[in-house]
């Protein structure tokens, strides 16, 4: 007897044939995939090879890089000017004469964020008006210009920001 009759070598053949359609079916849908994410990749580009699109791509990034070195250096440019620029402000409004008008004077401190920088002082009087400006070092005025207790208020004020 032979194991391979003419009716199992059709049905053997069948399903050969078979599995050889699903498996043509699955790589035609993975051929489909491959297509359009390449269609993707491709949109837009005039290149025509892969190697192209990645040298022009390497060359951008290598721009982009340049680009944002530059902006990290302008960055702490700008950081380093905000700390020396006059960014802390504090006042004060008192009546240096008892008995005398309203809170018309007033002391000001510009100090930046070494707290250096300068107090402005007006005296207001019903007759006349003085300003007094100091430099200030480190929270500290020289001591030829010895400092008064409403600028030494502006300064803390000043200092606290």
């Amino acid at each position: 007897m032979n194991i391979l009759s003419s009716n199992n070598l059709i049905y053997l053949s069948l399903g050969t044939n078979l599995l050889l359609f699903l498996w043509l079916i699955l790589l035609q849908i993975s051929l489909t995939k491959v297509k359009k994410k390449q269609s993707e990749l491709f949109r837009g580009k005039k290149a025509k090879d892969l190697e192209e699109i990645i040298l022009q791509e390497e060359k951008e990034i290598a721009l982009l890089t340049k680009k944002v070195k530059r902006l990290f250096e302008l960055h702490n440019q700008l950081d380093q000017l905000a700390k020396v620029g006059l960014s802390k402000v504090g006042m004060i409004r008192f009546n240096p004469f008892k008995n005398l008008g309203g809170n018309q004077s007033f002391s000001i401190a510009f100090l930046n964020d070494y707290n250096n920088g300068l107090v402005i002082s007006s005296l207001y009087s019903s007759d006349n008006s003085r300003l007094y400006a100091k430099t200030i070092q480190n929270g500290q005025s020289p001591k030829e210009f010895p400092l008064t207790e409403e600028e030494k208020q502006a300064i803390q004020i000043a200092m606290q920001r």
